[in-house]
């Protein structure tokens, strides 16, 4: 089920060994068998705010769940960590297709939102400073990215060879979302790919332009951020996932008809400032999986980078039942 509401939204942290028993292909019930615990980590990305509100609400101890969440924001660094400090993390298709073609058993167990054409969670945002107001001035500019690996930065790739422009040609650096609005103000950088909810810091500078979303510039529509677990941790746990998703499902209704309350569980897993809370809009969620967006991200990755890699598409989307 997919629920949009424009609402306010949107340092690698040391990986953290919980207690949670939870792990590989074991049962996520703990000792005594109840509640369930998940151990869950994702980044300061607006597509996790349902798992914020879900624990703030009580919404996952109504499904018989019990969260241990930790803050990771390189989640790159993830898929890898999976079965044993964690049991389930946020993640994106490009790093979920590179880890299996790695050798990591990475599966995913839920969406997390969608990219519609109305309400776009991608960006590509330039300043008239550095005189970067269309795509194609990107050659011989400094862009800042979130990660290399990612999503965002594929589809650019993808959108900058549509364009006639060489991406070898783009200076690329590493920008964390909450400095990306200084590094772009301060011209330390031409250009910035970022993402909600770090887009709004961004593009409250009146010297910045919104390029568009490189996510529909591949699809109408487009899932571009997910979240994951091991293949036999999910196929040991398929109840547990289910509840999993219903408790997202209900917490993104929540959201939809709080928006104050909303708004504060964001400004606290986030940290960034009153403004940005109130100015950025969130994504659209939904727990769906999608197998075609797979397809998509695959053959933007052999374009991007010529990746040929040799995935099993089939073997990344967990049984539905």
């Amino acid at each position: 089920m997919a629920i949009t509401k424009r609402l306010l939204a949107a340092a690698a942290v040391g990986l953290i060994a919980l207690s949670a028993t939870a792990c590989g292909g074991q049962d996520a019930a703990s000792d005594d068998g109840d509640p369930r615990t998940l151990r869950i980590a994702h980044n300061s990305n607006a597509a996790a705010l349902p798992v914020q509100v879900a624990m703030a609400e009580g919404i996952f101890d109504k499904h018989d769940l019990k969260v241990e969440f930790t803050k990771v924001e390189n989640i790159g660094t993830l898929p890898g960590t999976l079965g044993r400090s964690f049991d389930i993390a946020l993640s994106v298709p490009t790093t979920v297709i590179s880890a299996a073609q790695q050798g990591i058993p990475v599966t995913q167990v839920s969406g997390a939102t969608l990219d519609v054409e109305d309400n776009p969670t991608g960006f590509v945002i330039g300043s008239k400073t550095s005189g970067v107001t269309d795509i194609k001035q990107l050659a011989g500019k400094t862009l800042g990215v979130l990660t290399e690996t990612g999503t965002t930065h594929v589809a650019t790739k993808a959108w900058l060879k549509q364009e006639g422009v060489d991406p070898a040609s783009v200076n690329i650096v590493q920008v964390d979302g909450p400095a990306q609005a200084d590094q772009l103000a301060a011209g330390r950088i031409d250009a910035v790919e970022t993402v909600m909810p770090f887009a709004t810091s961004v593009l409250a500078d009146d010297n910045a332009v919104n390029l568009g979303d490189p996510y529909l510039k591949l699809a109408p529509e487009l899932s571009a951020i997910l979240w994951i677990s091991r293949q036999d941790w999910a196929s040991s746990n398929a109840e547990v996932i289910a509840d999993f998703q219903a408790a997202l499902d209900e917490a993104a209704e929540f959201i939809a008809g709080n928006d104050d309350k909303a708004r504060q569980v964001l400004k606290e897993y986030t940290g960034l400032p009153d403004p940005a809370i109130k100015a950025a809009v969130l994504p659209t969620y939904t727990t769906e999986v999608r197998p075609q967006d797979m397809e998509i991200w695959l053959d933007a990755m052999r374009e991007a980078d010529g990746f040929d890699g040799d995935v099993d598409l089939n073997a990344l989307v967990a049984s539905q039942g």
